[in-house]
This record gives C-alpha cells, sequence and structure tokens, in this order.
C-alpha cells in the first residue's frame, strides 16, 4: 500500500485534515487492507461493505468506530482513488443516545446527608434544585441572589439565566 498511502496522505493534507484524523484514516485503510490481504485499490463496493459489516458483527465494534472507519473508506475511495461509488450507498451506523442515570429521592437525600459541610451541602443542594453544571455554579456570586425574591442570576459562556431552585421545593 506504499504509493497508494502516500497519495492518500497527500490528499489528506490538501484536505487540511488533522494529524490525529490522518493517522486514523490511514489506520483503517491498513486494516482494510490486511483483511482481505490485497491492495483498497482492487477492492469494489461488496468487500467494503462485507469489512464494515464483518467490524460490526464479528469484531463487536461501537457504531462511533465503525463511523470512523466508514469516513476514513469514504475518503480514500472518494477523493484518493477517484471511485466513490464504491462508498456511495454506505451510511453511517446510527449512534445509540446514552440515557442519563437519574438518581431517585432517597438517593439524593443520601447523597446530600454525606456532604459534612453546611457550605458543601448548600451549593450541592441549590446545583441539584435549579439544574445547575459545576462550572455555572463555580460563578455564582452572593450579589447575585435575592433572598427574599428566592432567585439568582447564573451568567454562562453564552447568556445570563434566572434560576429559581426554591420554586422546585414549594410545589
Amino acid at each position: 500500500m506504499g504509493a497508494l498511502r502516500d497519495r492518500m496522505v497527500a490528499d489528506m493534507e490538501l484536505c487540511n485534515l488533522r494529524p490525529a484524523t490522518q493517522a486514523q484514516y490511514l489506520t483503517c485503510a491498513r486494516k482494510l487492507a490486511e483483511h482481505y490481504r490485497r491492495s483498497p485499490a482492487e477492492l469494489g463496493k461488496t468487500e467494503v461493505r462485507a469489512f464494515l459489516h464483518h467490524l460490526i458483527t464479528e469484531r463487536s465494534l461501537k457504531p462511533s468506530t465503525v463511523g470512523v472507519y466508514s469516513a476514513a473508506l469514504r475518503f480514500l475511495y472518494q477523493e484518493t482513488l477517484r471511485r466513490p461509488e464504491v462508498t456511495a450507498a454506505l451510511a453511517y451506523p446510527r449512534r445509540i443516545p446514552k440515557v442519563p442515570e437519574v438518581l431517585s429521592g432517597s438517593e439524593v437525600e443520601r447523597l446530600l446527608d454525606e456532604l459534612r459541610s453546611s457550605k458543601q451541602r448548600a451549593l450541592a443542594t441549590t446545583m441539584y434544585a435549579a439544574g445547575l453544571r459545576v462550572s455555572e455554579a463555580c460563578r455564582l456570586k452572593t450579589e447575585t441572589s435575592t433572598a427574599d425574591a428566592c432567585s439568582f442570576t447564573c451568567a454562562t459562556a453564552r447568556a445570563a439565566r434566572t434560576v429559581s431552585p426554591c420554586s422546585v421545593h414549594d410545589s
């Protein structure tokens, strides 16, 4: 794959791909060649599709990893080999969204009870009740809170928002 590899590197440099992306794409192309023991230039759409199927079924790679292989092979065949028909019908694998783990009320209480400092407990309770991120909680200042209105302004990089943790407990 020497000359083909050099052409692929040159094409990736012309497209201004990051060095890490270039390394990943070259690895994917090399593994395709190793799998069939032939140059990728000799392979067609049936072999490329079978290789991706092999990655999913036999190697049990995650969809995001198979997506990298798909992108690498798409680049190889479209840009370097000028054979876009080989990868035209390839679809990126659907990613399964991760569902966040939500704590039950008793688990939240146990967690908050473990905090020894009243300052830490107050901050953690405010974060939980208002749905603040750690970075947002770190930006809170005493002058932004109003005890009578039971709300405070939280300035983020994008915008400022007013949150009211009391309304969560009062309902």
